[in-house]
């Protein structure tokens, strides 16, 4: 499938139930899959043009011209990161007669759910800095814009350790900044907000005291929590179902995640050509190798040239110096 989609519309007209099964999987354990456009671009790096300073517009006399005047604009090159893997199983589990399901079926689900998980990290953490083989996750994008000026894309919610639920007044407090971090989103309407599991509960308990609490339903039916027009997510684990992708032990700064108390949230619009967008160099594809020669393994392989592009330096914001618990 080329040009723009989600995998949502993928999924419906996916006719391979191999390929099929594993988009579900990806769909069902990133929920980001289900709001993230992509794009197909063939390569495996692509240029994007970013608006700088907007030409000047004045005013002229009768019989007189207009003053020329011209725009800036900034090519920014943005990378593929090869993503993938394969899906082994022993010819002897797989025949066996006593498991309880098919030993390839469990294992393609194990896989498809670690590269799932992975996604989320890197969408959040990846930096080809440190990591060359990574694309480049939106933690490192709010920097980088940040360094060029738009200072603005970062939120700082000043917990001061204290507990956003500690009191009245401090819970209108971090109202208020979450407001802040929203309108500085291009539009003032992101469509999600990133954040840990202890941050997510915490919000969800202030605005149902509040009142502010809204719902919606995702493509599996289940409850997302909304605030005004976003989703409220939990981008969950890393791959060791333990570690937190986005931890609650930053410093204030959020320079560092160990040695802190407080939390990050990153409010999010979407737009291909204008906002933030997946990238790939090809759809993803899943093949089925069949028994390899070298060993006794029936090998499923999971291919996925992806990335992320962005334009609009006003479409992330990062909130942080977030404490979510209720005591100081």
């Amino acid at each position: 499938m080329s040009g723009e989609f989600t995998l949502v519309e993928m999924s419906k007209v996916e006719t391979d139930m191999l390929r099929k099964s594993v988009i579900d999987i990806f769909l069902m354990e990133a929920i980001i899959m289900q709001l993230i456009p992509w794009e197909t671009i063939g390569a495996l790096s692509t240029k994007v043009v970013r608006m700088g300073t907007l030409p000047s517009v004045g005013f002229r006399k009768v019989n007189e011209g207009y003053t020329g005047s011209q725009g800036s604009l900034e090519q920014k090159t943005e990378h593929i990161a090869l993503m993938g893997g394969n899906f082994d199983t022993d010819k002897a589990i797989a025949r066996a007669k006593n498991t309880i399901a098919a030993a390839r079926a469990i294992t393609q689900v194990m896989m498809t759910k670690s590269m799932a998980y992975k996604f989320n990290d890197k969408y959040i953490n990846g930096n080809p800095d440190t990591d060359s083989e990574e694309f480049k996750g939106i933690k490192q994008r709010v920097d980088d814009v940040y360094a060029e000026g738009y200072t603005g894309q970062k939120i700082d919610f000043q917990c001061n350790g204290v507990g956003f639920l500690n009191s009245s007044a401090v819970s209108h407090d971090f109202l208020n900044n979450m407001d802040k971090m929203m309108y500085q989103v291009r539009g003032h309407n992101p469509q999600i907000i990133h954040m840990c599991s202890t941050t997510l509960l915490a919000i969800r308990s202030l605005l149902r005291k509040e009142r502010l609490l809204d719902t919606t339903k995702d493509m599996f039916d289940r409850t997302i929590d909304m605030y005004g027009s976003a989703w409220l997510s939990d981008i969950g684990v890393k791959a060791d179902q333990t570690s937190e992708i986005i931890t609650t032990t930053e410093t204030a700064d959020g320079s560092a995640t160990t040695g802190g108390e407080s939390s990050s949230m990153f409010a999010v619009q979407f737009g291909i050509g204008e906002k933030l967008w997946g990238i790939q160099e090809y759809p993803m594809e899943v093949e089925d190798l069949g028994r390899l020669e070298d060993k006794p393994v029936y090998r499923t392989e999971l291919d996925w040239p992806l990335g992320l592009a962005q334009v609009d330096p006003y479409c992330i914001v990062r909130g942080h110096d977030i404490i979510p618990n209720s005591s100081s």
